[in-house]
C-alpha cells in the first residue's frame, strides 16, 4: 500500500487541478486586433458557410421541406372539389333547452368558409383551388 501512494499523488493532484479549473469563470476580455486578424484570415471555411445561406438557398431548401397541413383545421374543415370549404357552425354543443327547434335546425347544417378566412384556412388545409 505505501508503494502505491507516491505514483497516485501527482495523479490526484492532477484531478484536483482540474476540476478546480472548471469551476473558474471565463476570461471575457476583448480580443486584440492581431486574433481578430488571426481568425478572420484562418476562417475561411466559417464565412463561406455564413455567406452560403443566401435568400436564394433560403428558398430552394424551402421548396425541398415537405408542407404539413394543420391537423387541427383538417378536423374541423372538408373541403370541395372546386375548392370551397365547409364547415360545422357552432353553437350545437349544449345548453340546448333554451335555444328554439328551429334555431338548432338552422345550426345542423353545414355552411361554406367566408370568403375572409378562405385564404388562410386554404393555407392551412394545403388545399388548391381549382382554375376556373
Amino acid at each position: 500500500q505505501h508503494s502505491a501512494m507516491p505514483r497516485l499523488l501527482p495523479l490526484l493532484l492532477l484531478a484536483c487541478a482540474a476540476s478546480a479549473a472548471a469551476f473558474l469563470a471565463p476570461a471575457t476580455a476583448a480580443p486584440s486586433l492581431n486574433t481578430m486578424a488571426c481568425r478572420s484570415a484562418g476562417s475561411s471555411d466559417m464565412r463561406s458557410s455564413v455567406l452560403s445561406m443566401t435568400s436564394i438557398n433560403k428558398k430552394a431548401k424551402a421548396a425541398k421541406n415537405k408542407a404539413k397541413s394543420s391537423s387541427a383545421v383538417t378536423k374541423r374543415f372538408k373541403a370541395t372539389a372546386t375548392g370551397k370549404l365547409l364547415r360545422h357552425k357552432a353553437f350545437r354543443a349544449h345548453i340546448l333547452t333554451k335555444k328554439h327547434p328551429q334555431r338548432k335546425q338552422r345550426l345542423r347544417r353545414t355552411s361554406a368558409v367566408d370568403e375572409t378566412q378562405l385564404d388562410t384556412m386554404r393555407k392551412l388545409m394545403l388545399v388548391v383551388p381549382k382554375k376556373k
